[in-house]
């Protein structure tokens, strides 16, 4: 990554690439600057951090060369500075992870005053390595795909006429915890009735009604790897439409699925859907991409920057997760359905993780 980009060190900033590297579990870092530095130039890694997190490093920060600083009393830009000019010639190269939620406009302006760098970002480049999970990542993946079922359970469980959405996610929440799960980087998705278009809506006061659909997103996560669940339910009878929509998603669903095997282009996937969509009528309502690439995650997102959309020609190859779904909205009628989970892409081909996936729409009496 340091030399196939020609620099001196990168910067990161991000909490997921300072556990991919490190293994340092803190979600302070997007809020209160942490910079790890890792350089070939550099006898052991460095590490900016706020002085209440250094006792949470692997070992305490054995093995790395700390620089404290006092939250409110120091400034983070400049005893990175101290660092840098101490460490490296005026010359230097840096890449920094520039996408990252915790390297704001503010915080990079302050840092490239008092460094005197102008850091190339290498966002991508951090994507490209973190996509390919090990055997141990895909093994922390599949025990949180695991946990994402007792949360499915709770959700089905929960879902009664007279419930209000927040009860249901107290409930999900619930299992999630009891099944072991830490806590995850996006808060429950949830909607219903006439909010069930409001695909990234936060589960609220509303009381389910009969025939409503019901749609939950959540994660599950086991040592910081997310694994994602998504179902949509109806409460009673299923209007005929609500059904019709229901099963062209699933259709969609179940035809990326189809076409999915190692070394594919990223958009072949997405491509069976959307013919299915413009078949029907409903390119209109496919407000979402077909997917996108998962795996270590801290607020405010567990989303990998690969996504399974239409403009996306790079392979899909063994080693990769993703989050797989189709969404529906139909603003217009209120609809909106979901369907999907997470899958693994293996040798011998796509395998699911977690997730209620292309199954029937299910009613809950």
């Amino acid at each position: 990554m340091i030399e196939d980009n020609e620099l001196d060190a990168a910067i990161l900033f991000d909490p997921a690439a300072q556990f991919y590297f490190l293994g340092h579990d803190s979600f302070a870092g997007v809020n209160t600057p942490q910079a790890l530095i890792l350089s070939p130039h550099l006898t052991r890694p460095c590490m900016v951090i706020w002085a209440a997190d250094a006792p949470m490093l692997p070992g305490g920060g054995t093995g790395l060369d700390l620089r404290r600083y006092q939250f409110g009393v120091d400034s983070p830009a400049s005893a990175l500075a101290e660092v840098l000019f101490k460490s490296f010639p005026a010359s230097a190269k840096f890449g920094w992870d520039a996408q990252s939620a915790a390297l704001n406009h503010a915080l990079a302006s302050e840092i490239i005053a008092a460094c005197n760098i102008t850091p190339v970002d290498i966002s991508a480049a951090l994507a490209r390595l973190r996509i390919f999970k090990t055997s141990e990542e895909m093994a922390a993946m599949r025990k949180a795909g695991d946990i994402v079922e007792h949360g499915l359970k709770a959700f089905r469980h929960a879902a009664r006429v007279g419930a209000c959405e927040r009860e249901i996610a107290t409930e999900i929440e619930i299992a999630l915890r009891r099944a072991g799960s830490d806590y995850w980087a996006v808060p429950i998705e949830m909607a219903s009735g006439d909010c069930a278009h409001h695909v990234h809506g936060t589960p609220s006061e509303r009381v389910l009604q009969r025939g409503d659909l019901l749609h939950v997103e959540f994660g599950a996560v086991h040592r910081r790897y997310h694994a994602v669940g998504l179902q949509t339910l109806v409460i009673g009878d299923a209007d005929p439409r609500a059904a019709w929509y229901y099963d062209v998603a699933r259709r969609c669903l179940t035809a990326g699925l189809a076409t999915a095997r190692p070394g594919i282009p990223a958009a072949d996937i997405e491509a069976p859907a959307l013919d299915i969509l413009r078949a029907e009528g409903l390119s209109e309502t496919f407000a979402m991409r077909f997917g996108y690439s998962v795996g270590i995650g801290y607020p405010p997102t567990w989303l990998e920057p690969f996504g399974i959309t239409r403009t996306n020609r790079a392979p899909i190859l063994p080693g990769m997760t993703f989050v797989l779904h189709a969404c529906l909205l139909d603003e217009d009628t209120s609809l909106g359905v979901l369907v999907g989970g997470t899958y693994a892409m293996t040798e011998q081909g796509l395998t699911q993780i977690a997730g209620a996936g292309d199954c029937s729409l299910l009613q809950i009496s």
